[in-house]
């Protein structure tokens, strides 16, 4: 019997409180990635506190509750907005990030554990750091693992000292540190857990 949870996060209508957490935790994924990119990022209002349509992909002509935007969402989602707020305003302090130019040699990208990095059809996860020193901002190594596994990431960038700020598959609430004291990296391997993203930041 196919796992839901592996295939399509179960039932769109009818999830269970794990999968429910699985959407949550893959929205914080999306979001993520999002904001660590390069370009302009963009989303949808209402997406911070997880806004849905209930599966329905074409939705234009529907005046209703399925297109209307539930403002109760905002209350039983605020965890999520703060997430959205917090990593927001973690974009904003590293100008390592958004830049008016390319990466272009400022990154490097990894495997696993190898400097190779899987770009075959099959592939679930890979690493890439990404230097700050050319605009004055902090070094970045970030860990992607879209596998239904947990994946043990060796960090291919040596002598450095890496704090935690970000852990998709941690609760809500937990999933970034901005302030207080962050997770030091003890060695030079963090086990990266299923469908999750990690981001350290050079200390």
């Amino acid at each position: 019997m196919t796992n839901p949870i592996r295939n399509n996060c179960g039932c769109l209508r009818f999830g269970t409180p794990e999968i429910q957490a699985l959407r949550s935790q893959q929205a914080r994924n999306f979001i993520t990635l999002l904001m660590l990119s390069n370009g302009a990022p963009m989303f949808r209002m209402g997406d911070e506190f997880l806004h849905t349509q209930g599966g329905n992909n074409n939705p234009y002509n529907q005046d209703n509750d399925t297109s209307w935007l539930d403002w109760n969402r905002a209350k039983t989602h605020a965890s999520m907005t703060q997430f959205f707020s917090k990593l927001i305003q973690f974009r904003k302090e590293n100008v390592s990030i958004g830049r008016p130019g390319f990466w272009r040699e400022d990154i490097q990208w990894f495997g696993v554990n190898s400097l190779d990095v899987d770009l075959s059809y099959d592939s679930h996860s890979f690493a890439y750091h990404l230097s700050g020193k050319g605009v004055g901002g902090k070094n970045l190594y970030v860990m992607i693992n879209t596998y239904w596994e947990p994946l043990n990431f060796t960090v291919q960038i040596e002598n450095k000292a890496w704090i935690r700020v970000i852990d998709t598959s941690l609760s809500v609430a937990q999933s970034i540190r901005l302030k207080g004291p962050n997770i030091k990296l003890k060695n030079a391997q963090y086990l990266v857990k299923p469908r999750s993203v990690v981001v350290l930041m050079e200390k």
